[in-house]
């Protein structure tokens, strides 16, 4: 094989790593990759880069995700024999009912993390149980399509993790203070000032003048508005979560109810399908699926027929629940922004909101083990999807 090396130019992109030496020397001519003078100059520069991460790394490439890897990656214990060139998902058969989600974003071009996910390394003859995030980063091909996904381990042990918890905890109390003492009673303060002058001095004051205190008023409203989501967003963020068997079917029509009775004036086909129950926080659940079923509502308001469809299903380990409806949609090139606290895909003046149920129901997800997603099409509707633990 050292021929081969010599003639792709693969010995010195490869060399200096044990796992690129057997990628190197391994019989790939049978191999749906093909031998290593046929990889496209793409995977052969990303592999490179992967070998050299001190992080354990793989890239799953083409559509049977043939992995190929790095050394620390090499040493993950649930890596069971001969994976090089195997299909990413059969070495990872427990775990990926939950990084499937993550590796689909991957393959349509967006990044995804999955957190806490744990697993078992090789260290110094023994093993250890670490806490890891799993970063998918798709990588493309020479024609510029998604050839493969970059998957990255990032672990920390427990002690780190409680070291990393703790200070983590101590500055979001100190941003919950800064908020709530520091911001929110000066906005007020502004709010109100402003009303004042223009009730008790409006005879007196130009039309510009009024016009811009009231203009200073409803800021003021709105940014006071935005420090108490961020306060809200702070507080569930460290609510520690109180799992139990949940009805996700009974949960949902409540909402459901809820929401028909706030439009009464509405007409509103809502159909749903079978929901599996799922382990999970029932407030914090709530909360997701409230905000969901919320935005299909908002955004089939100019619908000439609106529909909204609720289903799940078991994939694994995992429930991926689905909330699709036929309003006004997204550009999909906007996705990655969808998911940003107050960020928005309409203007205020075509919908309200802040820009913060999406934002507050992927972190949820996320605290869960899980991962959300959405599909959507200028003009024709969202589908929004999430996975929880079965």
């Amino acid at each position: 094989m050292k021929r081969q090396e010599d003639r792709t130019g693969a010995g010195p992109m490869f060399a200096g790593s044990a796992m690129g030496e057997a990628i190197i020397a391994k019989d790939w001519t049978s191999h749906a990759l093909g031998t290593i003078d046929k990889w496209p100059l793409s995977l052969r520069t990303a592999l490179g880069i992967c070998l050299g991460f001190p992080a354990p790394s793989c890239i799953a490439w083409g559509e049977q995700r043939s992995q190929l890897y790095n050394d620390a990656y090499s040493r993950v214990s649930l890596i069971h024999g001969e994976a090089l060139g195997v299909d990413f998902a059969h070495s990872w058969v427990q775990s990926w009912p939950a990084m499937h989600a993550c590796f689909e974003r991957a393959t349509r071009g967006e990044s995804a993390r999955l957190e806490n996910q744990q697993v078992s390394l090789d260290r110094d003859g023994g093993s250890e149980l670490v806490v890891v995030t799993l970063s998918f980063v798709p990588v493309h091909d020479d024609s510029g399509g998604i050839g493969g996904v970059l998957i990255t381990l990032f672990e920390a042990s427990s002690t780190e993790l409680r070291e990393e918890l703790r200070r983590s905890q101590a500055a979001l109390e100190q941003r919950g203070h800064v908020l709530s003492h520091d911001f929110r009673a000066p906005l007020r303060m502004l709010e109100q000032m402003s009303k004042i002058l223009v009730t008790d001095h409006a005879e007196q004051l130009p039309p510009r003048t009024t016009g811009l205190l009231d203009h200073i008023g409803s800021g003021a409203a709105k940014l006071a508005m935005r420090v108490e989501a961020l306060t809200r967003f702070d507080t569930l963020s460290q609510r520690p979560l109180h799992r139990q068997s949940v009805d996700v079917a009974a949960l949902t029509s409540k909402i459901i109810a809820e929401l028909r009775a706030a439009t009464p004036d509405r007409q509103i086909e809502v159909v749903v399908e079978e929901l599996p129950p799922a382990r999970a926080d029932f407030e914090l659940l709530r909360l997701v699926c409230h905000n969901l079923l919320t935005n299909a509502f908002k955004f089939t308001r100019h619908a000439a027929q609106p529909r909204i469809e609720v289903s799940g299903k078991q994939q694994g380990h995992h429930i991926v629940y689905c909330v699709k409806d036929n309003g006004v949609g997204f550009d999909p090139k906007y996705a990655r922004r969808l998911f940003g606290i107050f960020q928005r895909m309409h203007t205020e003046e075509e919908f309200e909101g802040l820009g913060t149920g999406l934002a507050m129901a992927k972190q949820l997800i996320e605290r869960h083990g899980g991962t959300i997603w959405a599909e959507a099409e200028k003009g024709r509707g969202a589908e929004f999807r999430f996975t929880l633990p079965a």
